[in-house]
């Protein structure tokens, strides 16, 4: 029998339709959460949301592109409109390229993907985080950040995407300290590399090379890539009651890979 510490709490996920969002819409939703979920992609998101009424839960499809700043805002005013109190907000909106740009260094793309990736994976939370906060603060809530271990790495390629996840991590400090005075908790979490759909939607048979990835050794602790269920866990566990005196910090999740290195 599943835990339901998230009963009679209305919780906001960005990112909701696939990988790390879904998994923790799932879990939230298992736990008796009613979900207001986010995403750019109207269908999935749709389709998510039905799915997790049909299996008895309550959630709601947003469909908005966290680029197109005026919706952001607007949607923000409606959701606050009619849930005065949200108790929780995570942020798994994220992503790695635009428009199938391939990944480059400095020196050969310069700022390429620069306003696109910081727009979606930093601004976009920070612009829906500010909309939400009358919200937050009378549910007394609980944000989720999601950085990732390339916030900590060295790597010429996907430079704005670790800085990116870079200023997540530096962001969830200062928004902590901002709203722990109003009674708003604020964490994050750094995953090491997860089997989403952002690593297989490029590949002809996505099921083959999730499999792949299953299977693949990596250097980490645990020498594996991680599912997004295990991620999920650890967001809903920063979101819940348990962590109750955890704040403005950022939980690695990535199979010991910091400690590896």
């Amino acid at each position: 029998m599943s835990r339901q510490r998230f009963t009679g709490q209305i919780a906001v996920i960005t990112g909701a339709a696939h990988g790390i969002g879904r998994a923790t819409a799932e879990q939230l939703s298992t736990e008796g959460a009613e979900l207001l979920l986010l995403d750019r992609l109207a269908a999935q998101v749709g389709e998510l949301a039905d799915r997790l009424v049909a299996d008895g839960g309550a959630a709601t499809g947003y469909p908005v592109d966290l680029l197109d700043e005026p919706a952001v805002a607007d949607l923000a005013r409606r959701l606050t409109a009619a849930y005065p109190a949200v108790h929780v907000l995570v942020h798994c909106a994220g992503v790695v390229h635009i428009n199938g740009r391939q990944d480059s260094t400095f020196i050969e793309g310069g700022l390429a993907g620069w306003n696109e990736l910081f727009g979606v994976n930093l601004k976009g939370a920070a612009l829906l985080t500010h909309g939400l906060l009358p919200a937050l603060i009378n549910g007394r809530g609980a944000v989720v950040n999601v950085a990732s271990e390339a916030a900590y790495r060295t790597r010429p390629n996907k430079w704005i995407y670790d800085a990116t996840k870079a200023g997540m991590v530096s962001f969830n400090r200062s928004l902590a300290a901002s709203l722990a005075p109003h009674g708003v908790r604020v964490n994050c979490v750094a995953p090491g590399g997860t089997i989403t759909e952002m690593h297989l939607n490029d590949h002809a048979d996505p099921e083959a090379a999730r499999d792949e990835l299953r299977a693949m050794r990596i250097p980490n602790l645990l020498g594996r890539f991680a599912e997004p269920a295990e991620i999920a866990s650890a967001i809903t566990f920063l979101a819940s009651s348990e962590a109750s005196f955890v704040t403005g910090t950022t939980l690695a999740v990535d199979g010991g890979g910091q400690a590896s290195r």
